[in-house]
């Protein structure tokens, strides 16, 4: 029989869930963009996680792959998995102080990462550094539309959870907190921003297009299909829609005045 605790947290998904619900995501994001990378080509993960796109690149396209990450291992395909993806290269560093030579690598890539570091135009700057001035950068974002499934999943599958927290803290420690904290949904880009109003506006395709058009040429957008959240349970399946999609993904080169 569950206890109470159980039942309260049974609206997120097990880790299981989330790595199998995450492995679709972006099996399929990578079907959208594959056609866009060269056999052969020297390959950079930007904030590789456990290296799942490394291990893609390898085995599909024979890249010879690279990958860093501040934390390897901690997020992505395999993060629950406790270990990296066996015969890849990860290096652990910030993506907005890479270390390698200029124009080293045929394709940049780096899926759902520009959100979360801490300098954006640094982070353009140093893939376009390392990037060859014939390569492709291919660079995956979140969007409004996911901002806005992440807000009804968080009200949806977590407000309960924030009440039963509230009430539990208030009498464990006698010590109260803003019940307005109940209602919070937070941010994706946390410890960056905190609130997911920062994301709903931030991840706007054309936001994003716009930031990413100050260091690279834009050649191709791709709006692959609309996703829900992996954290929680699915309430809808992954498709094309009207709506929009989860995700964006530039195919890129440097800009002409940057060669």
């Amino acid at each position: 029989m569950r206890t109470l605790g159980q039942l309260i947290y049974s609206t997120l998904s097990k880790k299981e869930a989330v790595e199998a619900y995450q492995q679709v995501i972006r099996d399929k994001e990578w079907s959208a963009i594959e056609s866009y990378i060269t056999d052969n080509s020297v390959f950079l993960d930007v904030g590789c996680g456990a290296g799942y796109a490394m291990q893609q690149a390898r085995e599909k396209l024979n890249c010879i792959c690279t990958g860093i990450d501040p934390d390897p291992g901690a997020h992505g395909v395999g993060r629950f998995l406790k270990e990296l993806v066996p015969g890849e290269t990860i290096i652990q560093g910030h993506a907005e102080n890479l270390p390698f030579e200029d124009e080293q690598f045929d394709v940049v890539f780096s899926s759902h990462v520009l959100e979360h570091v801490e300098n954006e135009r640094v982070t353009l700057e140093e893939m376009k550094r390392v990037l060859k001035n014939d390569g492709v950068l291919i660079i995956g974002i979140p969007t409004a539309s996911m901002a806005w499934i992440n807000l009804f999943s968080q009200v949806f599958f977590t407000t309960h959870i924030k009440v039963y927290e509230f009430f539990r803290f208030l009498h464990q420690s006698g010590r109260t907190k803003r019940f307005t904290s109940i209602f919070r949904a937070i941010s994706h880009s946390q410890p960056r921003a905190t609130s997911i109003w920062y994301d709903i506006t931030h991840y706007r395709v054309k936001n994003w297009k716009k930031t990413v058009s100050k260091e690279f040429e834009i050649i191709t957008t791709l709006e692959p299909f609309l996703y829900p959240y992996p954290d929680y349970p699915q309430w809808f399946k992954p498709h094309v829609s009207k709506l929009g999609s989860s995700s964006v993904f530039f195919v890129c080169k440097k800009a002409q005045n940057f060669q």
